[in-house]
């Protein structure tokens, strides 16, 4: 049954202010939709320019994953899979999920053992894989490691967290695909990695790091809190467990002329990750 949908708001401030109303610095960016995934639910929130705007309750559920491009949202619920329509969230029939994400072909989904892409309003399944966390960059993460999409094939690692295109995030460290192989290019616990070919981001246990002229450099966030997942589009957005919504805008691009990380708390439980479309 498709859970209850709600607009509750959390708050109200002189940032909740619709975006399109205030002032912008120099030329007016276009207005992103950010969404976050939590146990409550799919937050959206607004944001353009650094400023960040509105958000409320989108969706009321139990969100394990979210996934957007070209427009598209999806997101991985304990009861089904989520994609965005004109009239809200809206299930696709795929079942308990645990990751969702895009490639090139369009939608995917996992969870219960299945893999399988969502095309024509059916899923057609690729094959099995257990303990699937993430999908992205034509890599799907496992608690048993990396595997190549959509042929499944096993690339090695273990404990792999999160993957981008090229990276793969895991309980031991960040790796980079060379070839055939993989090189670790961070030690430790990571959680999330994104790469969109030119920016790189891994949020780790101690922080967030974007890679710099070949050096990984700590990001200067406004908040103590560790971040779960990071994702790229007009700006670099993140979030933290603490619900923690956070987004980073060059200087030229900002309201007030001044760049930088910008935060805002949502007030959300067991966030598991946030997309843009």
């Amino acid at each position: 049954m498709r859970s209850k949908r709600t607009k509750r708001r959390y708050e109200v401030s002189d940032d909740d202010i619709a975006l399109s109303e205030k002032r912008m610095y120099g030329a007016k960016r276009p207005e992103t939709h950010a969404y976050v995934a939590s146990g409550l639910g799919v937050t959206r929130v607004e944001t353009a320019g650094g400023q960040i705007g509105r958000f409320s309750l989108s969706e009321r559920c139990t969100a394990r994953d979210v996934a957007g491009a070209a427009g598209e949202v999806a997101v991985a619920t304990d009861e089904s899979v989520l994609v965005l329509t004109d009239d809200g969230f809206a299930p696709t029939g795929f079942g308990p999920a645990t990751a969702v994400g895009y490639d090139e072909a369009g939608l995917l989904a996992a969870g219960g053992g299945r893999v399988a892409r969502y095309a024509d309003g059916t899923w057609s399944d690729l094959g099995r894989v257990d303990g699937v966390r993430a999908i992205g960059g034509g890599l799907l993460a496992a608690a048993d490691g990396v595997y190549a999409l959509p042929s499944l094939d096993r690339l090695g690692l273990a404990e792999a967290t999160d993957v981008a295109a090229g990276y793969a995030a895991t309980e031991s460290g960040l790796y980079r695909r060379d070839g055939d192989d993989w090189t670790e290019v961070r030690s430790g616990s990571h959680r999330a990695v994104a790469a969109d070919g030119e920016r790189v981001h891994a949020a780790a246990a101690d922080g967030l790091y974007e890679l710099t002229d070949g050096a990984w450099e700590p990001c200067a966030l406004p908040v103590d809190e560790r971040v779960v997942d990071v994702v790229h589009g007009d700006d670099v957005y993140a979030v933290t467990e603490a619900g923690t919504f956070l987004v980073a805008t060059a200087a030229e691009a900002t309201a007030d002329g001044q760049g930088g990380w910008r935060q805002r708390s949502l007030g959300v439980p067991e966030v598991a990750g946030v997309a843009v479309a």
